[in-house]
């Protein structure tokens, strides 16, 4: 595993232009409850690409991670930071385009916050034509890449894992314990005013539609922090760099088609 900002020059350039695969992390800066640090999704994106690189046996680069994401629909509470969507795809696609101009293959974006979703959905079609024939574009959730294995471990109803949750709490307590403060946390499990939709992290909704936090929780919390433990956020840590680490390997080995002439 290696750190990109850690790499000398002529190091990044010794790499395997066709088999390394580098890692940008995406998460967001905005509020987490009352008992959550604002950088949540950017610290755990970062730590489960950091962790599932170093599992990963074939060389893998992971990118700093730009911070900031999508999060108008947070900015009712003090402490959120938005990027308009077209900035934050802007960016990742400088970051994105600067690799492929060294000839580096296979670029994959590591999103941590449900906020970005629409956005690396976008990045992913977008960048993966514009490289076509240089360069080979992914694009994931790692919570929704997980789902399975979390909903296995998760001890939550439905709608107790939305955010700053069991889910989120108990990975946080894991990796930055001190950042956590329980005594000021508070569940919420909202409604969201109709059967068609969910704010469940790993629920899925065939519509979409803008919720606004405030709306749903006077805190800003969607589900049940008071489930989290520590040992609880250690399984889902392993769980979800598991899979992503598999996937590491996996998208190694994808096809890259010869560039059009």
């Amino acid at each position: 595993m290696m750190r990109f900002e850690e790499l000398t020059s002529p190091e990044v350039a010794s790499l395997d232009r066709d088999r390394t695969v580098f890692i940008l992390p995406l998460g967001s800066v905005e509020q987490h409850g009352n008992h959550m640090p604002l950088g949540t999704d950017t610290l755990l994106a970062h730590a489960v690409s950091l962790a599932a690189a170093e599992r990963s046996p074939g060389k893998t680069a992971v990118l700093p991670p730009p911070w900031y994401g999508f999060s108008a629909h947070h900015m009712r509470f003090p402490g959120s930071v938005t990027l308009k969507a077209e900035t934050l795809m802007a960016v990742a696609e400088d970051i994105v385009g600067s690799l492929v101009s060294h000839g580096f293959r296979r670029i994959l974006i590591v999103n941590g916050h449900g906020g970005n979703g629409g956005v690396i959905d976008l990045l992913a079609s977008k960048l993966g034509h514009r490289h076509y024939g240089k360069a080979r574009i992914a694009a994931l959730t790692y919570f929704q890449l997980a789902r399975e294995a979390i909903a296995a471990l998760r001890r939550s109803e439905a709608g107790g894992m939305g955010h700053a949750c069991e889910f989120e709490t108990a990975m946080i307590q894991h990796i930055r314990p001190e950042l956590v403060k329980m005594e000021r946390a508070v569940a919420t499990y909202p409604d969201p005013g109709s059967s068609y939709l969910t704010t469940d992290l790993l629920g899925g909704s065939a519509i979409k539609t803008y919720l606004d936090f405030a709306d749903l929780s006077p805190t800003g919390t969607l589900g049940d922090p008071a489930l989290a433990t520590p040992d609880a956020g250690g399984k889902f840590f392993e769980a979800v760099v598991g899979e992503l680490a598999a996937f590491i390997e996996d998208f190694r080995g994808w096809a890259i088609a010869e560039q059009p002439k």
